[in-house]
C-alpha cells in the first residue's frame, strides 16, 4: 500500500513538472521557417510603404522640382548624369537611390532650362514667336541655325551636280558670297560635255543610271569619304541638278542658296530646294504623314523618255516597300519631312548618321536603270534618311494644327494639309478627329502614367501594400498559434 501511494505521488510529480514546462508557463520552442518567412514579408511590405510614401507623396505635394524632373523624363528628354545630389529636408534619411536619381535629374533639368531638347510642348508650328516648333509645318526654320543668312556664307561647303546636258554656266553667281567652298564635283551621265563648270570643279563620268538619285547616292558612298572623314565635322553637302535654275512644275522657285545653307546648320541637319510657299501659301506641309506615304504606289511615269529599256517596277509595289527593304535603322517617326524636285542640302553629321550600308544598298538599287521606279521612291525618300526625326510633342502639335492628309496616288501622296489655302481633293482624308485608333490609344496610357496621375499610382500601391501587410500579420500570427499548440499535443494526449 505503502509503495502504491508512493509511485502515485512521483507520477503525479512528474506530470506536474510537464506540465509547468508545456502548459501552465510560457511554451519553449523555436519558430518554423513560414514563421520566419511571413515576418520578413511583413517587413518588406511595411519598407515598401515607406519609400513608395516618400517617393511619390513628395511628387505630389512640396518637392517639386523632382516632379517637374520625371514630366521631363517622361517627355523622352536625356538625364544628365551629376555627382551632386540635393533633396529636400523632408526625404531625408529615407531616401532611396531611386530618390536620389530623380533628384540627380532635377538638378540637371534646372541647369539645362534654355536646351530646346526638355521642351515638351509646342505653342504653335506656324508662327514666329515659338523658337522651337513655329517653322515646322514650313520646314523653313529650326533650333540651332547660325544666327542670320548672311552668316551661313561662311560655313563650310561641299557642292555636287547631277549633270545631264544643261550648261552650268549659272553656278557661279548661285555660289556667289560664299567663302568657304571646299570642293565642287560634278557629275555627268548623259554624255554630254561639261560647260560652264565653275574653277576647280571635279568631272566625274559615271553610266546613265538612277539619274540624280544614283549621282547623290554615288557621292555619298564614293567622294564624301575622302573629304569629310568624322561625323563631327561641321560641313554642309549642297545637293543639285543641272536644273537648279529653272523653276519646279508647281510654279515654286528653288530655296535662295544662301537660305538653303542657314537652313541646313540648323539641328534639322536638312533643308529642301524647293517649297510651296508660292502657290499653296502654307496650306501644305512637306510633312507628310509616313502611313500614307508609304502608301503611294507609282505604276510609271514618262516612259517615253527613259534612256534604256528596262521595266519601270520591279518587285517593290509601294513606297513602304522600297523603304523597308533599305533596312534603316533609325527611327523616322509618324510623320516625316518629304522633299520634291531632287535639290537639297545636309549636314555631313546626318549624313553619316545611316550606316554606309543603307547608302550603299541605294547605290546599288539604283543601278537598275535609266527611269525607274526606284528612282521616283528615293526622291521622297531624301528627307526622311537626312533630316532629324521630329520629337514626339512635335508630332503631336502637327497634327493638330493640320486638318487633313493629302490622299493623291499620282502626286504629293500624305502631305499634311490645313485648310483656308488651295481647296484640298474630296479624297483626302481627315485628320484629327478620326486620329488613328491604337495611336489614340497609346497616347492615353502614356498620359496615364505621366507625373500628374503618380498620386493615383501611389494610391493603389500603397493599397496593396496593405493588402499584403494584413495576411502576412494574420499568418506570422497564426504560425505562432499553431507552433504553440503543436508542443502541447504530448500532455494532451497522456490525459
Amino acid at each position: 500500500m505503502t509503495m502504491s501511494i508512493s509511485h502515485h505521488r512521483n507520477d503525479r510529480r512528474n506530470n506536474l513538472g510537464r506540465q509547468s514546462v508545456y502548459g501552465v508557463s510560457r511554451p519553449k520552442y523555436r519558430w518554423k521557417t513560414t514563421t520566419w518567412i511571413w515576418l520578413f514579408i511583413f517587413l518588406a511590405a511595411m519598407f515598401a510603404a515607406l519609400n513608395c510614401h516618400v517617393v511619390f507623396f513628395k511628387l505630389d505635394g512640396e518637392d517639386t522640382e523632382i516632379k517637374d524632373a520625371i514630366k521631363i523624363m517622361d517627355a523622352g528628354a536625356p538625364i544628365i548624369s551629376t555627382t551632386t545630389i540635393t533633396t529636400t529636408d523632408n526625404i531625408g534619411s529615407t531616401a532611396t537611390a531611386a530618390v536620389q536619381e530623380v533628384a540627380a535629374a532635377a538638378a540637371a533639368a534646372a541647369a539645362a532650362v534654355e536646351d530646346e531638347t526638355l521642351i515638351r510642348t509646342c505653342k504653335c508650328v506656324d508662327c514666329e514667336e515659338d523658337a522651337v516648333c513655329g517653322g515646322l509645318w514650313r520646314a523653313n526654320r529650326y533650333p540651332g541655325m547660325v544666327s542670320s543668312v548672311e552668316e551661313a556664307i561662311h560655313k563650310k561647303l561641299h557642292i555636287v551636280v547631277s549633270h545631264c546636258n544643261t550648261p552650268l554656266n549659272w553656278m557661279s553667281g548661285y555660289l556667289n558670297g560664299f567663302t568657304n567652298v571646299a570642293s565642287i564635283h560634278v557629275i555627268s551621265k548623259c554624255g554630254h560635255e561639261v560647260e560652264g563648270a565653275p574653277m576647280g570643279a571635279t568631272t566625274v563620268v559615271l553610266p546613265n543610271v538612277g539619274r540624280c538619285d544614283h549621282t547623290y547616292a554615288y557621292f555619298i558612298t564614293t567622294i564624301l569619304p575622302t573629304l569629310a572623314t568624322s561625323k563631327d565635322d561641321n560641313s554642309i553637302v549642297v545637293f543639285l541638278k543641272d536644273t537648279t535654275t529653272e523653276e519646279f512644275e508647281h510654279n515654286d522657285p528653288p530655296t535662295e542658296p544662301k537660305s538653303l545653307v542657314h537652313i541646313a546648320s540648323s539641328s534639322n541637319g536638312f533643308a529642301c530646294g524647293v517649297t510651296f510657299d508660292s502657290m499653296w501659301a502654307g496650306s501644305w506641309s512637306p510633312y507628310h504623314d509616313k502611313d500614307t506615304l508609304f502608301t503611294f504606289d507609282l505604276k510609271s511615269y514618262r516612259e517615253g523618255s527613259t534612256a534604256d529599256e528596262v521595266p519601270f517596277r520591279v518587285g517593290n509595289k509601294t513606297l513602304g516597300d522600297f523603304y523597308n527593304s533599305l533596312n534603316v535603322t533609325r527611327s523616322a517617326g509618324s510623320v516625316v519631312q518629304v522633299c520634291y524636285g531632287g535639290i537639297f542640302a545636309a549636314s555631313t553629321a546626318n549624313i553619316f548618321k545611316q550606316d554606309m550600308r543603307v547608302w550603299k544598298t541605294i547605290e546599288k538599287a539604283l543601278e537598275r536603270g535609266d527611269n525607274i521606279q526606284e528612282g521616283h521612291y528615293m526622291e521622297r525618300s531624301w528627307g526622311i534618311l537626312l533630316a532629324t526625326p521630329l520629337k514626339a510633342f512635335q508630332i503631336e502639335a502637327m497634327k493638330k494644327h493640320s486638318t487633313k492628309v493629302r490622299y493623291n496616288p499620282i502626286s504629293i501622296h500624305g502631305a499634311l494639309l490645313r485648310e483656308g489655302g488651295k481647296e484640298a481633293d474630296d479624297e483626302d482624308k481627315e485628320y484629327g478627329d478620326d486620329e488613328d485608333v491604337d495611336q489614340q490609344q497609346q497616347i492615353k496610357e502614356e498620359e496615364e502614367l505621366s507625373g500628374d496621375n503618380w498620386e493615383v499610382f501611389h494610391f493603389y500601391v500603397l493599397a496593396g501594400v496593405g493588402v499584403i501587410s494584413a495576411v502576412s500579420v494574420i499568418a506570422f500570427t497564426l504560425s505562432i498559434g499553431t507552433t504553440g499548440r503543436q508542443r502541447g499535443l504530448p500532455l494532451a494526449r497522456r490525459h
